[in-house]
């Protein structure tokens, strides 16, 4: 079998910014990685910090870890794939009932970048 990015039942994705669509990348290719399907919990749906949370604005997702054999790996993984100047990813609630890596772009940037103004 084959490992994927798979989507927990109920998850919604109403807005996918190109951020999360990096994110999607990352996820789909650290699930390859490491051998072991990736599961999305969270997008835009379910109770966050605020109405300016980046999950509802497509630019967040929760990945599930307590079926994943090394939650370190798939971290490192998703990490890798990802540039950090503009993503932050980590393990949320670690050692806790809620433990997830929650993966977004990075607060006070935009993805992508604004393309540099060119004068002729």
């Amino acid at each position: 079998m084959i490992p994927v990015l798979r989507v927990k039942d109920g998850v919604e994705f109403t807005v996918i910014a190109p951020g999360g669509f990096a994110i999607l990348a990352a996820l789909d290719n650290a699930a390859g990685n490491i051998g072991h399907d990736v599961t999305i919990t969270s997008a835009c749906d379910g109770a966050h910090s605020g109405p300016d949370d980046p999950h509802h604005r497509g630019e967040a997702y929760d990945v599930r870890t307590h079926d994943v054999p090394d939650k370190e790996a798939l971290l490192s993984w998703i990490k890798g794939s990802l540039h950090e100047d503009y993503f932050f990813a980590w393990i949320e609630d670690a050692g806790g009932d809620n433990q997830h890596i929650h993966v977004q772009v990075r607060k006070g940037t935009v993805y992508p970048p604004p393309e540099p103004v060119t004068t002729t």
